[in-house]
């Protein structure tokens, strides 16, 4: 499951977004200038479209969200740390780090798996709270161990 991550998949972004419709363009620009999706556009319209389903933040500032389409080439996951971005989360506060998700359609039994390890590393509020401190490299080192359990 590690090899869906990487240390260059891990952006700290200064910039303030003004909502998350801009991280999607962001998010969909960067993997597709990593060569992880055949196109921009559908990713972006991927990452829109799930998050029409319902919403992908969480809590505490963590949002997951997602794109399952075509257009992913192969499984990825994408970590931004970003200021307050507005989102309808479920305890209705910014989003300030994304654990973004690509998976081709055809993967979906891997998506489940990969979105349920993420899911529970974000139960525990001392990883949490280390991740919101971390810099890019501190980041990829405990998103790595977390995802080699």
């Amino acid at each position: 499951m590690a090899n869906i991550f990487c240390e260059e998949n891990v952006f700290i972004i200064d910039e303030q977004l003004e909502e998350k419709d801009q991280l999607f363009k962001l998010i969909a620009k960067k993997a597709n200038k990593l060569g992880y999706v055949h196109g921009e556009q559908d990713c972006y319209k991927g990452l829109q479209a799930r998050e029409a389903q319902q919403t992908t933040g969480f809590e505490d500032g963590f949002a997951i969200p997602h794109c399952k389409d075509d257009t992913v080439k192969e499984p990825k996951l994408l970590v931004f740390k970003t200021k307050p971005i507005p989102w309808d989360s479920l305890d209705g506060q910014p989003t300030t780090f994304s654990f973004v998700l690509l998976v081709p359609e055809k993967a979906a039994n891997e998506h489940l798996r990969y979105l349920a390890k993420i899911a529970k590393s974000l139960i525990d509020d001392q990883y949490r709270k280390e991740l919101k401190a971390a810099d890019s490299e501190s980041i990829y080192t405990k998103v790595k161990q977390k995802l080699e359990v």
